[in-house]
């Protein structure tokens, strides 16, 4: 695991095409995250990663709050939104006596390890008071991980500048996948036609954490991804339009899903998918019924 700061940077730029299969990268932040991440009520562990520069409704995040010791290192499954075929995770790792890690200490070998291919990103970031080490895997699953058993696991605490073990695993903890209440999906019939390029698109997903927009290839390429990608707006009821970036395309049980989770500057973005009340794909404007 390569931990220098310019390859975290190039990685992050890449990370709008993740490719087919397994994808696990690890990217480290070192940037500082105060305490507040640390408490135990719905949206405050993702509210602190995101120093507070996010709305996440109510009811989207499940807290979680599994812990497990292995080799004096506690992992903690912290809280999740798990939405259609994505999921945001946070978990946290601490010393069990307590005592507190460098600022550029990182989780060496971070994975996700479930029975089917996932494609993923890891961020960390140490807490200001050197007491945890706080990790988000941004997940793309082939089918839904609701009631499904996740394993996270790592190999090491190690210096992120210099690669040095700190602390020596594995580590591991496995908890079962529970779909975020405010998510949903409708069935969608279009076709698109573009760069030689014939998809079908069956699915929207609306969640917190993006659209996904499922379908599959009709010209006879369905093991490839495809290169293009549709143009993304959504309406809400207060009668704002708002364009969305892709952030990934991946594989699905039905062929593929674009997760457009970005805005125009490259930015997470998180919605409150309760009110949207249409979606338009290449200007083709599809009405939204729960």
């Amino acid at each position: 695991m390569n931990n220098n700061q310019n390859v975290n940077k190039t990685t992050m730029k890449e990370r709008k095409k993740w490719v087919v299969g397994t994808a696990v990268v690890a990217t480290i932040s070192l940037m500082a995250m105060g305490t507040s991440a640390l408490a135990s009520s719905d949206r405050d562990v993702f509210k602190g990663f995101f120093n507070g520069n996010t709305e996440i409704t109510a009811g989207s995040a499940t807290l979680i709050h599994q812990s497990k010791v292995m080799a004096g290192i506690k992992t903690t499954v912290e809280e999740s939104i798990i939405a259609g075929n994505s999921a945001i995770i946070i978990v946290s790792f601490e010393n069990e006596d307590g005592t507190v890690f460098p600022q550029d200490a990182a989780i060496g070998a971070l994975e996700l390890n479930w029975a089917k291919d996932a494609s993923y990103m890891v961020e960390q970031r140490v807490t200001e008071d050197g007491k945890k080490i706080i990790a988000m895997f941004d997940v793309d699953t082939p089918s839904s991980l609701k009631g499904k058993k996740v394993t996270i696991q790592a190999d090491a605490v190690v210096n992120s500048i210099t690669g040095a073990v700190i602390a020596k695993g594995p580590f591991q903890n496995t908890f079962t996948a529970q779909e975020s209440s405010t998510s949903y999906t409708i069935g969608v019939d279009q076709t698109l036609s573009q760069q030689q390029e014939k998809l079908s698109v069956q699915a929207v997903n609306f969640s917190t954490i993006g659209i996904g927009i499922e379908g599959k290839r009709l010209d006879g390429h369905s093991d490839q991804l495809p290169k293009y990608s549709p143009k993304i707006s959504i309406s809400t009821s207060d009668g704002k339009e708002t364009e969305l970036y892709l952030g990934s395309t991946s594989t699905s049980d039905r062929g593929f899903e674009w997760h457009y989770n970005l805005d125009k500057e490259g930015k997470k973005v998180f919605l409150d998918a309760a009110t949207i009340t249409s979606i338009s794909i290449d200007g083709h404007i599809i009405p939204v019924t729960k």
